[in-house]
């Protein structure tokens, strides 16, 4: 179904001081329990500067997909070593040439 897919995959949050973290990258492995992601992590924080705080190497990660919230397909080409953040008012939403922006958080939510 999105095997082989670029998605980014926001995770539910459990306790209301839970940080909102998605994941962004190619989807290697779809079952009815898990899905197997190449990509990296995106966390909102206020410790950064930015907002977000991005893994900096790409890795495989084993997700339950009943901790996922949803699931948002992006473009095929999005270049997923350069990740890059902005802001649209209050909200930080992931760059996505050619496409509607990715959103990740409100400012201040992390």
């Amino acid at each position: 179904m999105i095997k082989d897919r670029i998605v980014r995959i926001k995770m539910k949050k459990n306790f209301k001081e839970q940080k909102p973290f998605s994941f962004v990258g190619k989807v290697t492995f779809w079952s009815e329990d898990w899905i197997a992601l190449e990509g990296k992590g995106i966390m909102l924080t206020r410790q950064q500067s930015s907002g977000v705080q991005i893994d900096e190497g790409i890795k495989v990660v084993l997700i339950p997909r009943e901790s996922i919230d949803h699931i948002q397909v992006l473009p095929d080409n999005l270049d997923i070593n350069n990740l890059k953040v902005t802001t649209e008012g209050q909200q930080l939403v992931l760059v996505v040439d050619g496409k509607r922006n990715s959103f990740l958080g409100e400012m201040g939510e992390g």
